[in-house]
């Protein structure tokens, strides 16, 4: 065990069936197909600005209703990765505006 006492709690509030279950007549591969290009482009990205994919990583996924979901996934150093590229470009664009 890792300490954390409330891990089974936490699993099951997370297991909303509104986000896993399929439902019949829903298109969830053409949904899947543009989160995957975005997800793609994003890891491209990332990849320019000196992210690894293995800190840090977009997921194409969809919804219950098919529609195409993009997931940032990584650990602590891809997400102070992104931290610092976001606070440049905070920067970036006050000094524009």
């Amino acid at each position: 065990m890792d300490g954390d006492d409330d891990f089974g709690a936490e699993l099951a509030a997370s297991l909303d069936p509104d986000s896993w279950v399929w439902l019949p007549g829903v298109d969830y591969a053409a949904g899947w197909r543009v989160a995957r290009r975005t997800a793609d482009e994003l890891n491209e990205l990332l990849a320019l600005c000196g992210v690894d994919c293995s800190a840090l990583r977009a997921i194409a996924d969809t919804d219950a209703q098919g529609k195409p979901m993009v997931r940032l996934e990584g650990g602590a150093e891809g997400w102070l990765s992104l931290e610092g590229l976001l606070c440049l470009a905070a920067k970036a664009h006050l000094k524009s505006g």
